[in-house]
């Protein structure tokens, strides 16, 4: 079988993103979320920051430490919705 660049390209770009999908959910917490306000999402930086009411240098600065920090690759990061929820009802 012959395939020509733009096919190889698309079958690389394919695998990739089921990659990239897989990882996602290996990092994920192995339990389901319990909001209610449906499936997970994962927040900016800046949105993150919103919903605790820091400064996205705060976020960064302490991301290792937080429990609802995604690391995506080694130059993103986000935090999961649901995670952030539950840590916030646990400091209250």
């Amino acid at each position: 079988m012959i395939m020509n660049r733009e096919s190889i390209a698309v079958a690389l770009d394919s695998c990739a993103n089921a990659l990239s999908t897989l990882a996602i959910a290996l990092r994920t917490d192995r339990q389901p979320p319990t909001s209610t306000h449906g499936p997970d999402r994962l927040l900016t930086a800046q949105e993150a920051a919103g919903v605790l009411g820091v400064s996205r240098r705060w976020l960064y600065t302490r991301a290792a430490q937080l429990p609802f920090a995604r690391h995506l690759s080694p130059r993103t990061l986000r935090f999961s919705e649901a995670g952030l929820r539950r840590w916030i009802e646990r400091r209250q």
